[in-house]
């Protein structure tokens, strides 16, 4: 399906999607960085290069990110429901 750096370019790409969208909109943030993070590891498999390392490392900063800003998202959203004026 994909050439045998393929799977690295995509984890690589969607990592670097997934910082950028962590600070856009954290939700599409965390999709991309989970499935750069899945294409790393099929990289990975087939053959490990610096391709697909930098694609777990991108994956996993932007994943990291997106998921603290949904669950910051999330606290402040909680925190202003139950506060009563």
């Amino acid at each position: 399906m994909f050439e045998p750096r393929g799977w690295g370019i995509a984890s690589l790409v969607l990592g670097i999607c997934s910082i950028v969208f962590a600070l856009l909109f954290a939700p599409i943030g965390l999709i991309c960085g989970v499935l750069g993070f899945i294409f790393s590891f099929k990289q990975k498999k087939v053959h490990a290069n610096g391709i697909s390392t930098a694609g777990f490392v991108t994956s996993l900063i932007g994943g990291i990110l997106s998921l603290l800003f949904v669950l910051l998202w999330i606290i402040i959203w909680i925190f202003f429901m139950t506060v009563q004026i």
